[in-house]
């Protein structure tokens, strides 16, 4: 009676680690990014664009991107132009999105949405650092001169966090451990009642 009531606390101890193992591998967390301010100068990659850098983790990854933003281009220059990007510190792997692409005329707009980047396996690096660069899809003024300025709004990032590597290990070493412990007292002959 004793052995199969210590299988049955080994056995809800595995169950625990492994639920424990599934939970690292899932969490989420939403970083919001006030845009007021931001101002879109030059074309993207060129000095003088607005940049911030943003910690949300080392190597954690982005699965979305929500944004509510107000806009106002400044003549000549349209709404359809102002544009941000976001990846990793190094800025080799962006995306962009243009929230005003429809509108091809200057003055304010208000845009809102969603963009689903599960698909694109899109992951900040060591560092921890989200890249957010403001710019311009085209040049309308002299280098260096504010195209459009971001007045309100926030951009909202759902980021998984990437669990240090010794942690899952742990956990699956112990799951490992309980099940030979479990297979051992199996194994082992009972005595004749």
């Amino acid at each position: 009676m004793k052995d199969i009531t210590m299988n049955k606390c080994l056995l809800r101890a595995a169950a625990a680690a492994s639920l424990a193992v599934a939970a690292l591998t899932a969490q989420a967390d939403t970083v919001v990014v006030n845009v007021t301010g931001a101002q879109s100068i030059n074309l993207q990659g060129e000095a003088g664009n607005t940049v911030w850098l943003v910690n949300v983790g080392a190597n954690a990854v982005l699965n979305a991107m929500n944004w509510q933003v107000s806009l106002n281009a400044f003549s000549p220059s349209s709404l359809s132009e102002m544009q941000v990007s976001f990846g990793n510190s190094a800025g080799t792997d962006l995306v962009t999105l243009a929230p005003g692409l429809a509108d091809l005329v200057s003055g304010s707009g208000n845009y809102s949405g969603t963009l689903d980047l599960s698909a694109f396996g899109l992951a900040v690096g060591a560092d921890g650092l989200l890249r957010i660069e403001f710019s311009e899809a085209y040049k309308d003024f002299a280098v260096g001169v504010a195209e459009g300025q971001w007045t309100s709004g926030t951009l909202s990032f759902d980021v998984s966090a990437v669990p240090e590597p010794a942690t899952p290990a742990l956990a699956l070493l112990g799951l490992a451990l309980v099940s030979a412990q479990v297979r051992r007292r199996r194994a082992k002959p009972h005595p004749a009642s």
